[in-house]
């Protein structure tokens, strides 16, 4: 409420003595030693892109993000200062481009026998890969091969996949087999027309994928055929007027639950941290304790600090009385600290933070809080 009084009171002041501009206002309020502190789960809508003068509602890149939108938030909440936090939902602009492929190549005995595969498979992907990079030392970016192969994975099966060449590397692009065709309703191993590509494949992705977890945002890169004119002459029959299977790729994303087509255009969330001037981008999580976590603590110590395990677990709230036998210091709640988020955390990053609000008894009971940062793979105090 103290810090309310003290900007209406300023507020006042520049009314009526007029020699204090508003920015020196904000900076007062930063000062103090308790700023206005508040939390914010944002998505950006199109008036927000434009606030920011882009021409499209997206940012070209997590790093364009990451610069313009500290800026949009000072504007947004003017009277925040240090400890206050934003968690912002924006689009990214990421495209990927349809290909068609230039190449339908099936490979050969002769293949198989001159890059020593006895038994006339493949039976790993680099062994694949092998072959593009002998069959095409020099291929265009861009590159498409829709292959024919033979692979061993328990019997030998033959596959058509598509192999893109992006940048100096072959990137597998998955296709499919014929039973997977006649799984869609098509009496040959391609479909009509696009269309029809885009509202099938989604439906047997979720089959395809269902014994190979996805995550939400995963996109994955599928080859499909169509029966078109052969402008290109791909059968190399001298005709272009007839027509043949083309192989393209499309890209589809999965949102947790279904596959769609991908429309270049990827959300990303990012946590902005005020840090007393200005919006920094930062990777805080501000965690409150459960009973579970007071649990597991308890559990995790009372061979090693019996006393104040046995009664953190009882009680659910630290003894941080200097004083008593059942004292958590700072040392020992680090301690207590680390145990916890492995546990909950295992994967977190170097750098990952933390605030930590857990209860207290210091004759009553009360919140504490605490900051911790992972440095070298442990967690330290900040």
């Amino acid at each position: 409420m103290k810090n309310f009084i003290y900007l209406f009171t300023l507020i006042l002041a520049v009314t009526f003595v007029g020699c204090n501009p508003l920015e020196d206002i904000y900076n007062d309020i930063d000062a103090q030693p308790n700023p206005i502190a508040g939390d914010a789960n944002l998505t950006l809508t199109d008036e927000d892109y434009d606030e920011l003068g882009l021409s499209f509602p997206n940012f070209g890149s997590t790093d364009d993000a990451k610069s313009l939108i500290p800026g949009l938030l000072l504007n947004k909440y003017p009277v925040w200062g240090a400890g206050s936090s934003a968690l912002v939902t924006y689009d990214i602009w990421a495209p990927k481009r349809d290909e068609r492929s230039l190449i339908r190549y099936t490979v050969s005995s002769q293949d198989y026998d001159d890059l020593g595969h006895t038994f006339g498979n493949f039976d790993r992907e680099s062994e694949i890969i092998e072959f593009l990079e002998w069959k095409y030392p020099n291929p265009d970016d861009r590159t498409l091969v829709s292959l024919t192969y033979d692979f061993w994975n328990g019997s030998n099966n033959e596959y058509n996949n598509g192999y893109l060449y992006l940048e100096g590397e072959w990137m597998f692009m998955r296709g499919f087999t014929d039973d997977e065709y006649t799984e869609m309703g098509e009496g040959f191993p391609n479909f009509s027309n696009e269309d029809e590509a885009v509202a099938k494949i989604p439906i047997i992705l979720k089959d395809i994928f269902k014994f190979e977890p996805k995550e939400a945002g995963d996109i994955e890169g599928i080859m499909y055929k169509l029966y078109v004119t052969d402008v290109d002459d791909i059968d190399g029959d001298g005709r272009t007027d007839d027509s043949t299977t083309y192989s393209y790729v499309k890209y589809f994303i999965y949102d947790g639950a279904d596959w769609s087509e991908y429309n270049n255009i990827i959300s990303e969330t990012l946590q902005f941290g005020h840090d007393g001037s200005t919006w920094v981008p930062d990777n805080t999580i501000k965690y409150t304790f459960t009973g579970d976590d007071v649990a597991f603590i308890s559990n995790a110590f009372i061979s090693i600090y019996p006393g104040p395990a046995d009664n953190v677990g009882f009680f659910g709230s630290f003894d941080r009385r200097s004083g008593s036998s059942n004292y958590w210091s700072d040392e020992m709640l680090l301690e207590a600290f680390n145990a916890l988020l492995d546990d909950k955390d295992p994967s977190a990053e170097e750098g990952q933070k933390y605030v930590l609000t857990y209860i207290v008894y210091t004759g009553s009971t009360g919140n504490e809080t605490m900051s911790v940062i992972k440095t070298g793979g442990v967690w330290v105090y900040q």
